[in-house]
Formats: structure tokens, C-alpha cells, sequence
């Protein structure tokens, strides 16, 4: 049983739409109802249709915008589901990890799971991504569906949920502009689509 009206009794929805609107539209009830002791394979799989989603939708804004319909569409389609099963796991477990280090000063086992769960299914902020100016939406509903996400799986305080959720997103936004500068990691967070 989870505090503050949790989990016992009331089963949240995992499914993809249950989630993708949870995370949207009631993160804190959202999270609050998961499963502690649910397993990954869900939460990786919706990860990984967020980022595939992302890829495919960008890919036809181009070439709608550009008037460029190639095989590329085709190749995102194909090549996008690998990446994206591969890369969705990898990126969550390594956000996992950072909060887990903000938190604790290195990452616990018991911990993990839980982390990599939430996170799993807060990147769901991200569903937006290749719209025109969908990054800085996506980043303002991520930090705080991330912050939910670490609070309710660890039952941290507010405070504590929001650095650990914040200080590593922030890591990743500082990194992005010293290795492309402002003018290219401005481009990425407005998403022009003529690219």
C-alpha cells in the first residue's frame, strides 16, 4: 500500500493512453497509483513508442515542410523501432542513475527500480518533442513530472525530489549548449521545422 491514497485498491492505468494522459494531465494522481512493484517491461516499451513516435512524427513534419517525400521516411520507420528500444532504456537507466547520485551519492540497487520505472513513464513529457516549439513545452512538463516521478518513488520530500530531478536535467541543457552553442541548442529547443 502506497501513502496518501496510493496504490491500494485503486490500480492506475498503465496502458499507453492511460499513461500518456496521466503523465500529462494529473502527474502527481498518476504516480501516486503506480505499482512500486510493477515490472519494466511496460514502462520501458511506452519509453521506447515515446522516442519511436518522436522520430516518425519529425520525420514527416520535414518532409511535409520541405516537400521531400524520400525513402528516409521509410528508413525512419524501419531503422527508428531498434533505435528507439535501445536508446529509450539506455537514456532513462542513465537519468535514473544521476538522481540516484544527487540523492545518495552513488546509485543503490533497491533504488533503482523504482527510479527507472517513473522516469520511464515521465519521459512521456517528451511525446511533443518534434513540434515546433514543443521542446521547451516538453522540458517544462518533464522537470515536473520527473520531480513527481522521484518523490513518489522514493517518498522524498518535495525539495529533495526536485533536485535530484532538476540538477541532472539541468546538467544535460548546460552540456547541450557548450558542445553545440547557443544558436544551435536554441535551434533544438525551438525545433524549426525546416531544419
Amino acid at each position: 500500500m502506497r501513502r496518501g491514497g496510493g496504490y491500494g485498491g485503486h490500480e492506475s492505468s498503465e496502458g499507453f493512453w492511460g499513461a500518456l494522459g496521466g503523465v500529462w494531465f494529473s502527474p502527481r494522481r498518476f504516480f501516486e497509483r503506480l505499482d512500486p512493484e510493477g515490472g519494466f517491461f511496460r514502462p520501458v516499451l511506452f519509453a521506447s513508442i515515446i522516442l519511436y513516435l518522436n522520430l516518425i512524427l519529425d520525420s514527416v513534419l520535414q518532409a511535409i515542410w520541405l516537400q521531400e517525400f524520400n525513402y528516409a521516411l521509410i528508413y525512419t520507420v524501419i531503422l527508428g523501432l531498434p533505435v528507439a528500444l535501445i536508446l529509450a532504456p539506455i537514456l532513462v537507466a542513465g537519468l535514473s542513475a544521476l538522481v540516484l547520485v544527487v540523492l545518495d551519492g552513488s546509485p543503490s540497487r533497491a533504488k533503482f527500480g523504482p527510479v527507472f520505472r517513473n522516469l520511464c513513464y515521465a519521459s512521456g513529457a517528451g511525446v511533443v518533442i518534434w513540434v515546433p516549439l514543443g521542446p521547451i513545452l516538453a522540458t517544462v512538463c518533464g522537470a515536473y513530472a520527473a520531480t513527481i516521478a522521484v518523490k513518489e518513488a522514493l517518498n522524498e520530500s518535495w525539495n529533495r525530489a526536485a533536485a535530484a530531478a532538476l540538477i541532472p536535467l539541468g546538467a544535460v541543457i548546460v552540456i547541450l549548449l557548450l558542445f553545440t552553442g547557443f544558436d544551435e541548442a536554441a535551434t533544438f529547443f525551438f525545433n524549426p521545422p525546416d531544419r
